[in-house]
Protein backbone atom coordinates (compact mmCIF):
# COMPACT_ATOMS: atom_id res chain seq x y z
CA UNK A 1 0.00 0.00 0.00
CA UNK A 2 1.28 2.89 -0.91
CA UNK A 3 1.70 6.32 1.61
CA UNK A 4 -0.99 7.75 -0.07
CA UNK A 5 -3.38 5.29 0.45
CA UNK A 6 -2.45 4.74 3.68
CA UNK A 7 -4.15 8.09 4.74
CA UNK A 8 -7.12 8.70 6.71
CA UNK A 9 -10.05 9.14 4.59
CA UNK A 10 -10.61 12.66 5.36
CA UNK A 11 -7.40 13.86 4.89
CA UNK A 12 -6.69 11.96 1.18
CA UNK A 13 -10.68 13.59 0.44
CA UNK A 14 -8.94 17.29 1.39
CA UNK A 15 -5.55 16.29 -0.80
CA UNK A 16 -8.12 15.49 -3.95
CA UNK A 17 -10.50 18.11 -3.42
CA UNK A 18 -7.45 21.01 -3.62
CA UNK A 19 -5.35 18.61 -6.55
CA UNK A 20 -8.00 17.67 -9.01
CA UNK A 21 -10.26 19.46 -8.31
CA UNK A 22 -8.51 22.61 -7.66
CA UNK A 23 -10.45 24.44 -4.91
CA UNK A 24 -8.86 26.29 -2.61
CA UNK A 25 -8.70 26.43 1.57
CA UNK A 26 -11.71 28.77 1.52
CA UNK A 27 -13.86 26.19 -0.21
CA UNK A 28 -13.24 23.30 1.59
CA UNK A 29 -14.18 24.95 4.68
CA UNK A 30 -17.16 26.28 3.82
CA UNK A 31 -18.19 23.16 1.80
CA UNK A 32 -16.77 21.43 5.35
CA UNK A 33 -18.56 23.54 7.69
CA UNK A 34 -15.30 23.92 9.76
CA UNK A 35 -12.52 26.78 9.50
CA UNK A 36 -9.72 27.73 6.90
CA UNK A 37 -7.13 27.03 9.51
CA UNK A 38 -8.50 23.44 10.46
CA UNK A 39 -8.35 22.51 6.41
CA UNK A 40 -5.03 23.85 5.86
CA UNK A 41 -4.01 22.18 9.37
CA UNK A 42 -6.04 18.76 8.08
CA UNK A 43 -4.11 19.09 4.40
CA UNK A 44 -0.28 19.85 6.14
CA UNK A 45 -0.75 16.74 8.67
CA UNK A 46 -1.32 14.69 5.47
CA UNK A 47 2.25 16.10 3.73
CA UNK A 48 4.03 15.41 6.31
CA UNK A 49 2.94 11.99 6.69
CA UNK A 50 4.10 11.81 2.85
CA UNK A 51 7.11 13.30 2.93
CA UNK A 52 10.18 10.76 3.19
CA UNK A 53 12.55 10.51 6.22
CA UNK A 54 14.48 13.57 7.23
CA UNK A 55 12.06 15.96 6.51
CA UNK A 56 12.12 17.29 10.25
CA UNK A 57 15.76 19.00 8.59
CA UNK A 58 13.38 21.79 6.99
CA UNK A 59 11.87 24.33 9.59
CA UNK A 60 7.85 23.53 11.03
CA UNK A 61 6.89 27.09 9.31
CA UNK A 62 9.15 26.06 6.18
CA UNK A 63 7.11 22.83 5.60
CA UNK A 64 3.66 24.72 6.21
CA UNK A 65 4.97 26.87 3.30
CA UNK A 66 5.95 24.67 0.85
CA UNK A 67 2.87 22.30 1.62
CA UNK A 68 0.65 25.47 0.60
CA UNK A 69 2.90 25.77 -2.51
CA UNK A 70 2.47 22.44 -3.76
CA UNK A 71 -1.02 22.51 -3.00
CA UNK A 72 -1.36 25.25 -5.09
CA UNK A 73 -2.73 27.64 -2.04
CA UNK A 74 -0.44 30.88 -3.05
CA UNK A 75 -0.86 34.26 -4.24
CA UNK A 76 2.08 35.03 -7.59
CA UNK A 77 4.33 36.42 -4.79
CA UNK A 78 4.20 33.77 -2.04
CA UNK A 79 5.04 31.52 -5.08
CA UNK A 80 7.80 32.85 -6.15
CA UNK A 81 9.03 33.60 -2.50
CA UNK A 82 8.83 29.85 -2.14
CA UNK A 83 10.52 29.00 -5.39
CA UNK A 84 13.24 31.00 -4.31
CA UNK A 85 13.53 29.26 -1.02
CA UNK A 86 13.59 25.40 -2.95
CA UNK A 87 16.64 27.14 -5.09
CA UNK A 88 18.57 27.91 -2.06
CA UNK A 89 18.27 24.87 0.32
CA UNK A 90 18.86 21.39 -0.94
CA UNK A 91 16.97 19.87 2.42
CA UNK A 92 13.74 21.67 1.59
CA UNK A 93 13.83 20.66 -2.17
CA UNK A 94 14.63 16.90 -1.03
CA UNK A 95 11.12 17.41 1.09
CA UNK A 96 9.31 18.35 -1.42
CA UNK A 97 10.26 16.22 -3.87
CA UNK A 98 9.61 13.30 -1.88
CA UNK A 99 6.05 14.80 -1.32
CA UNK A 100 5.24 15.39 -5.20
CA UNK A 101 6.23 12.18 -5.73
CA UNK A 102 3.43 10.32 -3.69
CA UNK A 103 0.81 13.30 -4.42
CA UNK A 104 1.33 13.05 -8.38
CA UNK A 105 -1.36 10.22 -8.88
CA UNK A 106 -3.38 12.83 -7.86
CA UNK A 107 -1.88 16.09 -9.04
CA UNK A 108 -0.65 15.07 -12.19
CA UNK A 109 0.54 17.93 -13.79
CA UNK A 110 -1.14 20.16 -11.76
CA UNK A 111 1.88 19.69 -9.19
CA UNK A 112 4.13 22.71 -9.57
CA UNK A 113 8.16 22.00 -10.58
CA UNK A 114 10.93 21.67 -8.03
CA UNK A 115 13.59 22.96 -9.68
CA UNK A 116 16.96 20.99 -9.67
CA UNK A 117 20.38 21.06 -7.81
CA UNK A 118 22.75 22.98 -9.90
CA UNK A 119 24.75 19.73 -9.77
CA UNK A 120 22.52 17.84 -11.23
CA UNK A 121 21.10 20.25 -14.11
CA UNK A 122 25.45 19.80 -14.93
CA UNK A 123 25.15 15.95 -14.76
CA UNK A 124 22.16 16.09 -16.86
CA UNK A 125 23.58 18.28 -19.55
CA UNK A 126 26.57 15.88 -19.46
CA UNK A 127 24.35 12.99 -19.49
CA UNK A 128 22.97 14.58 -23.08
CA UNK A 129 25.86 15.99 -24.77
CA UNK A 130 27.48 12.15 -24.03
CA UNK A 131 24.51 10.21 -25.80
CA UNK A 132 24.58 13.38 -28.93
CA UNK A 133 28.17 12.52 -28.95
CA UNK A 134 27.71 8.80 -29.05
CA UNK A 135 25.20 9.22 -31.32
CA UNK A 136 26.39 11.37 -34.41
CA UNK A 137 29.54 9.26 -33.89
CA UNK A 138 27.77 5.85 -34.49
CA UNK A 139 26.43 7.64 -37.56
CA UNK A 140 29.49 8.62 -39.10
CA UNK A 141 31.42 5.40 -38.36
CA UNK A 142 28.78 2.94 -39.45
CA UNK A 143 25.46 2.20 -40.82
CA UNK A 144 25.91 -1.65 -40.57
CA UNK A 145 23.28 -3.76 -39.76
CA UNK A 146 21.14 -0.31 -39.89
CA UNK A 147 21.04 -0.42 -35.75
CA UNK A 148 20.56 3.13 -34.24
CA UNK A 149 21.93 3.87 -31.05
CA UNK A 150 19.88 5.38 -28.31
CA UNK A 151 20.89 5.82 -24.67
CA UNK A 152 23.18 3.68 -25.00
CA UNK A 153 20.36 0.59 -25.16
CA UNK A 154 20.84 0.07 -28.68
CA UNK A 155 17.35 -0.42 -30.52
CA UNK A 156 17.58 -1.90 -34.01
CA UNK A 157 16.04 0.26 -36.53
CA UNK A 158 15.10 -2.89 -38.11
CA UNK A 159 12.58 -2.98 -35.98
CA UNK A 160 11.48 0.39 -36.43
CA UNK A 161 11.34 -0.36 -40.09
CA UNK A 162 9.26 -3.72 -40.15
CA UNK A 163 6.64 -1.57 -37.80
CA UNK A 164 6.22 1.49 -39.89
CA UNK A 165 6.36 -0.91 -43.30
CA UNK A 166 3.66 -3.36 -41.62
CA UNK A 167 1.60 -0.54 -40.45
CA UNK A 168 -1.10 -1.43 -37.32
CA UNK A 169 -3.66 0.51 -35.10
CA UNK A 170 -2.86 3.59 -34.43
CA UNK A 171 -5.50 3.83 -31.64
CA UNK A 172 -3.61 2.76 -28.41
CA UNK A 173 -6.56 1.58 -27.00
CA UNK A 174 -5.10 -2.11 -26.24
CA UNK A 175 -2.21 -2.78 -28.21
CA UNK A 176 1.20 -3.16 -26.32
CA UNK A 177 4.15 -1.42 -27.51
CA UNK A 178 6.79 -3.59 -28.97
CA UNK A 179 10.06 -4.59 -29.39
CA UNK A 180 10.55 -7.66 -30.65
CA UNK A 181 10.68 -7.61 -34.44
CA UNK A 182 8.02 -9.27 -35.99
CA UNK A 183 7.39 -11.34 -39.18
CA UNK A 184 8.44 -9.70 -41.92
CA UNK A 185 5.35 -8.39 -44.21
CA UNK A 186 6.72 -9.16 -48.59
CA UNK A 187 6.21 -5.12 -48.58
CA UNK A 188 9.05 -4.81 -45.79
CA UNK A 189 11.41 -7.06 -47.37
CA UNK A 190 10.98 -6.86 -50.80
CA UNK A 191 10.19 -3.80 -51.75
CA UNK A 192 13.29 -1.55 -53.55
CA UNK A 193 11.42 2.05 -53.53
CA UNK A 194 11.40 1.84 -49.12
CA UNK A 195 13.77 4.81 -48.29
CA UNK A 196 16.01 4.81 -45.18
CA UNK A 197 13.95 5.70 -42.06
CA UNK A 198 15.41 9.20 -40.61
CA UNK A 199 15.02 10.49 -37.22
CA UNK A 200 13.49 13.45 -37.12
CA UNK A 201 13.12 14.70 -34.02
CA UNK A 202 14.12 13.57 -30.27
CA UNK A 203 12.97 14.19 -27.39
CA UNK A 204 14.57 14.00 -23.88
CA UNK A 205 12.49 12.72 -21.10
CA UNK A 206 13.68 13.33 -17.24
CA UNK A 207 11.66 12.41 -13.90
CA UNK A 208 8.42 15.10 -13.61
CA UNK A 209 10.39 15.82 -9.55
CA UNK A 210 13.98 16.58 -11.66
CA UNK A 211 17.19 14.51 -10.70
CA UNK A 212 18.97 12.04 -13.14
CA UNK A 213 17.50 9.16 -12.94
CA UNK A 214 16.17 7.32 -14.36
CA UNK A 215 16.46 8.78 -17.89
CA UNK A 216 15.14 8.29 -21.27
CA UNK A 217 14.96 9.21 -24.81
CA UNK A 218 12.11 8.90 -27.16
CA UNK A 219 13.56 9.02 -31.12
CA UNK A 220 10.89 9.71 -33.90
CA UNK A 221 11.25 8.28 -36.92
CA UNK A 222 9.95 8.50 -40.24
CA UNK A 223 10.03 6.14 -43.47
CA UNK A 224 8.33 6.80 -46.70
CA UNK A 225 5.77 9.06 -44.94
CA UNK A 226 4.42 7.58 -41.97
CA UNK A 227 6.27 8.14 -38.27
CA UNK A 228 7.26 5.97 -35.29
CA UNK A 229 8.68 5.92 -31.88
CA UNK A 230 11.87 4.39 -30.74
CA UNK A 231 11.76 4.84 -26.82
CA UNK A 232 14.95 3.58 -24.56
CA UNK A 233 15.24 4.56 -20.96
CA UNK A 234 17.55 3.33 -18.04
CA UNK A 235 17.53 3.17 -14.43
CA UNK A 236 13.73 2.29 -13.82
CA UNK A 237 12.54 0.11 -11.35
CA UNK A 238 11.93 -3.69 -12.55
CA UNK A 239 8.16 -4.67 -13.31
CA UNK A 240 6.49 -6.88 -11.11
CA UNK A 241 3.80 -9.30 -11.71
CA UNK A 242 1.80 -6.58 -10.25
CA UNK A 243 3.89 -3.17 -11.38
CA UNK A 244 4.21 -2.51 -15.35
CA UNK A 245 5.39 0.72 -17.42
CA UNK A 246 2.94 1.94 -19.81
CA UNK A 247 3.65 4.66 -22.76
CA UNK A 248 1.18 7.70 -22.94
CA UNK A 249 0.41 10.73 -24.79
CA UNK A 250 -0.65 13.51 -22.29
CA UNK A 251 -1.85 16.85 -21.88
CA UNK A 252 -3.50 16.47 -18.37
CA UNK A 253 -5.51 14.01 -16.57
CA UNK A 254 -8.23 14.20 -18.47
CA UNK A 255 -6.52 13.91 -21.93
CA UNK A 256 -3.89 11.32 -22.25
CA UNK A 257 -4.21 8.41 -24.66
CA UNK A 258 -2.13 5.36 -24.11
CA UNK A 259 0.09 4.25 -26.98
CA UNK A 260 0.48 0.77 -25.40
CA UNK A 261 2.26 -1.25 -22.15
CA UNK A 262 5.52 -1.37 -22.71
CA UNK A 263 7.35 -4.87 -22.50
CA UNK A 264 8.40 -5.97 -18.80
CA UNK A 265 11.61 -4.25 -17.51
CA UNK A 266 14.00 -6.43 -16.01
CA UNK A 267 16.84 -5.94 -13.41
CA UNK A 268 19.14 -3.89 -14.85
CA UNK A 269 16.07 -0.94 -15.20
CA UNK A 270 16.38 -0.96 -19.00
CA UNK A 271 13.36 -0.31 -21.13
CA UNK A 272 13.49 -0.75 -24.87
CA UNK A 273 9.93 -0.19 -26.80
CA UNK A 274 9.22 0.68 -30.36
CA UNK A 275 5.27 1.86 -31.50
CA UNK A 276 3.51 3.64 -34.46
CA UNK A 277 2.95 7.42 -33.73
CA UNK A 278 -1.11 7.70 -34.15
CA UNK A 279 -2.74 10.47 -36.46
CA UNK A 280 -3.20 12.82 -32.92
CA UNK A 281 0.53 12.90 -31.97
CA UNK A 282 0.73 16.52 -32.28
CA UNK A 283 -2.47 17.24 -30.07
CA UNK A 284 -0.62 16.44 -27.02
CA UNK A 285 1.95 18.22 -25.08
CA UNK A 286 4.36 15.22 -23.26
CA UNK A 287 5.17 11.96 -23.88
CA UNK A 288 4.95 10.11 -20.64
CA UNK A 289 6.25 6.50 -18.96
CA UNK A 290 3.93 5.33 -16.29
CA UNK A 291 3.80 3.11 -13.88
CA UNK A 292 0.59 1.08 -13.74
CA UNK A 293 -0.96 -1.31 -11.38
CA UNK A 294 -4.70 -1.62 -13.40
CA UNK A 295 -4.61 -3.85 -16.45
CA UNK A 296 -6.69 -1.45 -18.38
CA UNK A 297 -6.00 2.15 -16.67
CA UNK A 298 -8.47 4.49 -18.46
CA UNK A 299 -6.04 7.51 -16.88
CA UNK A 300 -2.20 7.34 -16.50
CA UNK A 301 -0.76 6.40 -13.16
CA UNK A 302 2.08 7.64 -11.09
CA UNK A 303 4.38 9.22 -14.05
CA UNK A 304 8.07 8.05 -14.41
CA UNK A 305 9.21 10.01 -17.21
CA UNK A 306 8.61 12.70 -19.00
CA UNK A 307 8.70 14.78 -22.72
CA UNK A 308 7.80 17.26 -24.57
CA UNK A 309 6.81 16.74 -27.63
CA UNK A 310 8.54 18.24 -30.60
CA UNK A 311 5.88 20.34 -31.63
CA UNK A 312 5.36 22.01 -28.54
Amino acid sequence: MSRLDALPADQRAVLQLLLKQGKSYGDLAGLLRISDDTVRARAHTALDALAPAGGSAVPEHRREELGDYLLGQQTASQRAASRAYLDDDGDARAWARGVTAELRPLGGDALPEIPADGAEVDEAFVALDARRTAHEGHQRSSRLGGILLLVGLGIAVAVVVVLIVSGGSDSGDSAAVSTSTPAASPTATTSTSTSEPQVVAQINMTPPGGGTKPLGVANVVQQNGQTALAIAAQDLAPSTSTSFYAVWLYSGPNKAKRLGFAPAVGKNGNLKAVTQVPADFATYAQLVITKETAKAPTQPGPIQLAGRLPSN
